[in-house]
């Protein structure tokens, strides 16, 4: 009888000792004790950013790592252009990550469809108020939050001043000066151009024309506007001045080394491309970078507004766990290291307050391009623009179409494939 009470007494003593522990310990090394008898959670993290990116939201999630002992991120690369497709097919099988970096034209689709978390009840009301207005909006969807903003963007010129000088160019304001400072160049010297649509937008709104207008249920791709837009942009692109680019599949990466390499005077490009540039010999001074908003039309000026979000799978194993890693990532402190380290511009009012952020003239100059420029409609078939609107630009500027022919056949498959109950504006 005694040995058996004995064995009785052993966990019952135990468990009172561990319960005057805890009583005993602060309330965060309670946690710690705890955390560490709880099983690990594992997140599964896909992430999109470039080599330079990825180096600082290493530490960032080592960071968290060490904050969070309890929760293993397993953080994989998936490349931009794969991304969107990839995370369809996983969600629809059931194997989606637990956390995506997802480009905001993506969320409303994903969240339409079904395949996101929504974090409504998640996230605060200080943190909701302390993002940008514009970079939150792309999360929402039919009154419901989905997605937490990272990073906001939108494409200006860059320029080399000593380039410039050399050639005696002021920085161009508007259209005709760009395409005048261009001339100013050699061959191939003065700007290079992509075949790319989103990098054509800038153009669309400079002449009055635009996409499309959800209130009216209008396509305005074939628009006045627009076909003048991408006839001023291919009159730039075919001008002697500016770098031969046919090469299309690989035109981002011969842009950045012949801007890197001083083969070129001006590019129109993102924050993001920023760090990489300035590992260009072009730009051991750093100073030499110069960034202004992309130049004014005869009828507006505008820059679409991209970035990228965190969002949580429906699916996700532990939603709270996956919250708090996002939440954590999304900090205002860590904005500031990715602006800092990578000149990539806050979501977060706050981070624009940091000493590194006010520092960082990059900063400062894109924040004049975020003035002007223009947000693309929050829709489910907003990622899916690009379908045919990128091919069709690209057969105008070959020569194969003319801008109205390349912009009415825009329209066209976007009535068919996307917005069926739209009307085309021409």
């Amino acid at each position: 009888m005694r040995s058996i009470r004995s064995r009785a007494f052993v966990p019952a003593l135990a468990a009172m000792v561990l319960a005057a522990v805890l009583v005993a310990t602060p309330a965060a090394a309670r946690t710690d004790v705890v955390a560490k008898r709880q099983a690990t959670t594992t997140i599964t993290f896909w992430q999109t950013m470039n080599d330079e990116e990825t180096k600082t939201l290493r530490t960032i999630v080592a960071a968290f790592s060490k904050a969070n002992p309890s929760i293993k991120v397993n953080m994989q690369y998936v490349p931009f252009d794969q991304a969107q497709a990839r995370y369809a097919t996983a969600a629809q099988g059931g194997k989606a990550p637990d956390v995506l970096r997802a480009e905001i034209a993506w969320i409303a689709d994903y969240a339409a469809r079904g395949f996101l978390a929504d974090l409504t009840k998640h996230i605060s009301a200080a943190d909701r108020r302390d993002f940008l207005p514009s970079a939150y909006a792309y999360g929402l969807w039919r009154g419901k939050t989905y997605a937490v903003p990272q990073v906001t963007d939108a494409p200006a010129l860059l320029y080399n001043k000593a380039m410039l000088r050399a050639a005696n160019v002021t920085v161009p304001t508007t259209i005709q000066q760009l395409e005048t400072a261009c001339a100013k160049f050699g061959a191939g010297k003065g700007i290079f151009l992509r075949g790319d649509a989103y990098f054509v937008q800038p153009w669309i709104w400079a002449y009055g024309g635009g996409l499309v207008n959800p209130l009216k249920r209008e396509i305005l791709i074939a628009s006045k506007g627009s076909v003048n837009g991408m006839t001023a942009y291919k009159r730039l692109f075919d001008a002697d001045c500016a770098f031969d680019n046919e090469d299309f599949a690989n035109d981002y990466g011969n842009m950045q080394t012949a801007f890197k390499n001083g083969d070129v005077a001006m590019i129109v490009n993102g924050p993001w491309a920023t760090a990489d540039i300035l590992s260009g010999r072009a730009f051991r001074n750093r100073a030499n970078l110069g960034v202004a908003p992309v130049p004014r039309g005869t009828a507006g000026q505008g820059s679409p507004v991209g970035g990228h979000s965190y969002v949580i799978s429906r699916r996700a194993k532990n939603v709270d766990a996956a919250y708090r890693f996002i939440q954590f990532l999304s900090r205002a402190q860590n904005q500031a290291t990715l602006a800092a380290k990578n000149n990539l511009l806050p979501t977060r009012k706050s981070a624009y307050q940091a000493r590194v952020v006010k520092a960082n003239p990059i900063i400062s100059a894109f924040l004049k391009q975020m003035l002007v420029a223009r947000a693309r409609p929050v829709l489910p078939e907003g990622g899916a623009i690009y379908t045919d609107f990128g091919p069709n630009v690209q057969k105008v500027l070959l020569g194969d179409s003319t801008p109205a022919q390349g912009m009415l056949a825009v329209a066209q498959a976007w009535k068919t494939k996307l917005f069926r109950a739209y009307s085309i504006k021409r």
